[in-house]
């Protein structure tokens, strides 16, 4: 998939959650994208507001979001239940707590979105934000420590109000990895998940029931076990697999009833997750035998894993 297409899918990533936190539509569109040198940062003086992010897994680096600290304050004044008429004045100090965890949340998202898109692993957290003195290209260089840069340029709406420009900046080695394609994995049958949902231009969403492949349970291998693991070879664990989440507010969940659609935050034909005691141990993807449920194993989480994610 084209670099283009991969930041596109994680601008979408990062617009639902957003849209989630905030019980506003969020819509970050993306423009145009480009990769070059730092003459590419003459672009990016007028920004007031940066947000760091440090990229991890198959991505290393550091990138930055820029925006106008004033969309800043709206997505801070909306994260505390709060529904400016029009744009905040300034991101005021009290404020920048709830900027800072909203756009954190967008971030990971982003990271996210990027990740399913890319076939790779991408981890994106958001650092400390800060507000500028309109200068975005000196906070650029001071966290991407690369000769090339790539600057995704984006329009950033929320809710009714006028939109702004947002824009963000990947290190050049970050939109090489993203733009290339992943090692091929080993080939296996194919298991049709059931049709991505589309929405139309009106916002309405197509339901579709998924539809499973079927095949046979494969004979259990036989391990070879230390003997000290004997006396626990018997004690029951819980063993859950996770289709998906999703992050409502109160009013949402007291408004659900028969017929509700809650959209989850992974797309028709992701892995699920398998957690074995609440930990997530392994991904799988769903498949039929006779007439039940099942998991096919298709990823085991190493020790490094499971540790980095606190298992």
């Amino acid at each position: 998939m084209a670099l283009n297409d991969v930041i596109a899918a994680g601008l979408q990533g990062a617009s639902a959650t957003g849209s989630e936190l905030l019980g506003k539509p969020v819509e970050i569109t993306l423009r145009n994208t480009q990769a070059g040198g730092w003459d590419l940062a003459s672009g990016l003086k007028s920004f007031t507001l940066a947000c760091p992010v440090s990229f991890g897994q198959d991505l290393s680096g550091s990138g930055i979001w820029l925006l106008d600290a004033r969309h800043g304050a709206l997505i801070a004044e909306l994260m505390l239940g709060n529904d400016p008429a029009e744009l905040p004045a300034e991101l005021a100090p009290a404020l920048k707590d709830a900027a800072a965890e909203a756009l954190s949340q967008m971030i990971g998202a982003m990271g996210e979105g990027m990740a399913r898109a890319s076939r790779r692993k991408v981890h994106a957290g958001a650092g400390e934000l800060a507000i500028l003195p309109g200068d975005g290209a000196s906070a650029a260089r001071g966290v991407i420590a690369e000769d090339r840069i790539v600057v995704a340029d984006c329009e950033l709406k929320v809710g009714a109000l006028p939109p702004c420009r947002l824009a963000v900046v990947l290190g050049g080695s970050q939109g090489d990895v993203l733009g290339s394609a992943p090692a091929a994995a080993s080939a296996g049958p194919d298991l049709v998940l059931g049709a991505a949902q589309a929405g139309g231009a009106s916002g309405a969403q197509r339901v579709q029931p998924v539809q499973f492949g079927t095949v046979q349970a494969p004979a259990a291998a036989e391990a070879q076990m230390p003997s000290n693991l004997d006396l626990l070879l018997d004690v029951p664990l819980e063993v859950t697999v996770e289709l998906g989440r999703a992050t409502r507010k109160v009013r949402d969940v007291l408004a659900l009833g028969p017929g509700s659609i809650v959209e989850l935050n992974k797309l028709a034909g992701e892995p699920v997750d398998m957690l074995v005691n609440g930990k997530l141990i392994a991904k799988g993807e769903v498949v039929v035998i006779d007439e039940n449920f099942a998991v096919r194993i298709i990823e085991i989480l190493s020790r490094d894993e499971r540790l980095a994610g606190g298992l």
